[in-house]
């Protein structure tokens, strides 16, 4: 069966997801984003009044233990307006990343032809709402980009009085969570957390019982071949730092990931080392025995990909306990080319009801809402994820000020990181 996430071309949304990440809006900052805005946003200095670092788009560095509450470019609608009704309503997003039904029922519900919209990545998206190519009406963001889309004026500000759903039922640091302090911007949509998945009937060390569990892809040569890293520049090279130790996993400084990337160019020849996004399908399949990947995707390989007759047995994950996990989540915004702000506002609230995120998540996507409802033994109990797969379901006390979370990084730092991942890749054809 082919995973909803999988595209024709070969690219998974987890693909675009890792390589937009990666690619850090390559436009020259924000500049070329501005530039392609029609606002007069000014880009600001390198640094605050203060002498604190800032973001490409001119707002500070959000982090978990540093929390950033968004300026307003303009007051947010009135309440107690009634919704749009009739014409096209228009989602924008990764490609299948919503499940069609859902979509149908909300067009039905307030008489709209919903139209869905795809880019193939966060960045070239942000570029078509920056050059006018798309008027849309909502839009998939992760937190990363906020510094831009915010300061080149492509989102709405909320008005929450639409959106109660946030309230009543997402994980309570979500609600007002520290890249958007009092969410005014933006709405949680799916989390997920980096570690390591396996096929445990080819892989014979107990990976999570090791002192550095991130240690075995050092240790592969047994494997070779069969192993891989996530093809994104963040993950990749934070997962040479981690294995060190080093849990500011938004470093800038240049020893530290200079090394990190000098290590990960010794996989080449320990267990040549392969980069991907498949790992959803490929570790199910046995074609990858070891591979870096995304708490949900064997979840998503259990559901889709297992070989009829292979038990669920033979998948493990692991990751970190909390404070040394590489965690994140997606977002859903208003557009701010939208004609239909009041439906918009509704829509995210939509995708926070219980029923629609749970069915999204379990019936199409794989990729688990932040939902206070959904707990790792209810989803276990009712047979959506095997027992030896319950670590892989995320909740409220995995998130905090002192998660670990990919951030935006300077315009320097962003330079650093894609360099050090450009030497990486050269590394195994030298």
């Amino acid at each position: 069966m082919r995973h909803p996430k999988e595209r024709s071309g070969g690219l998974s949304r987890r693909d675009f997801l890792a390589r937009a990440a990666g690619t850090g809006l390559a436009m020259s900052g924000a500049g070329g984003l501005l530039a392609a805005c029609s606002s007069s946003t000014e880009v600001a200095a390198p640094t605050g009044t203060t002498g604190e670092p800032l973001g490409p788009g001119g707002l500070p560095l959000a982090r978990p233990d540093k929390r950033v509450t968004l300026p307003l470019w303009e007051d947010p609608i009135a309440s107690g307006l009634e919704p749009e009704t009739g014409g096209t309503f228009t989602v924008f997003n990764y490609p299948d990343y919503l499940y069609k039904k859902l979509l149908n029922d909300f067009g039905k519900k307030y008489g709209v032809k919903v139209q869905y919209t795809a880019f193939d990545n966060i960045n070239s998206g942000v570029r078509r709402l920056a050059s006018g190519g798309v008027e849309v009406d909502v839009t998939n963001m992760t937190p990363d980009l906020l510094d831009l889309v915010v300061a080149g004026k492509l989102i709405k500000p909320l008005n929450l009085d639409y959106i109660p759903n946030l309230q009543k039922n997402v994980w309570p640091e979500l609600v007002s969570p520290f890249y958007d302090v009092d969410s005014h911007y933006t709405v949680p949509y799916t989390t997920y957390a980096t570690g390591i998945a396996w096929r445990n009937d080819k892989v014979t060390e107990d990976i999570a019982s090791m002192s550095q569990p991130w240690d075995i892809f050092w240790q592969a040569e047994a494997y070779k071949g069969k192993v891989a890293l996530l093809s994104e520049n963040r993950e990749t090279i934070g997962s040479a730092l981690l294995r060190k130790g080093h849990t500011d996993i938004n470093t800038e400084d240049p020893k530290l990931v200079n090394q990190a990337v000098a290590d990960l160019k010794e996989l080449y020849s320990i267990c040549n080392i392969k980069v991907g996004d498949v790992q959803y399908q490929a570790v199910p399949e046995g074609s990858s025995w070891l591979n870096q990947a995304w708490s949900g995707d064997m979840i998503a390989g259990y559901i889709y990909y297992l070989p009829k007759g292979t038990p669920g047995s033979v998948l493990s994950y692991w990751k970190a306990e909390k404070g040394k996990v590489p965690i994140q989540n997606d977002c859903f915004c208003v557009a701010a080319t939208t004609k239909k702000p009041v439906l918009s506002h509704l829509f995210l609230n939509y995708l926070l009801d219980n029923g629609v995120a749970y069915s999204n998540f379990v019936d199409f996507n794989g990729y688990q809402p932040p939902l206070n409802e959904i707990e790792p033994e209810s989803l276990v109990k009712d047979g959506v994820v095997p027992e030896n797969l319950a670590n892989s379901v995320l909740t409220n006390d995995d998130f905090g000020p002192d998660s670990l979370q990919y951030m935006t990084l300077t315009a320097k730092g962003q330079q650093l990181w894609e360099d050090g991942y450009s030497d990486f890749l050269a590394g195994g054809s030298s």
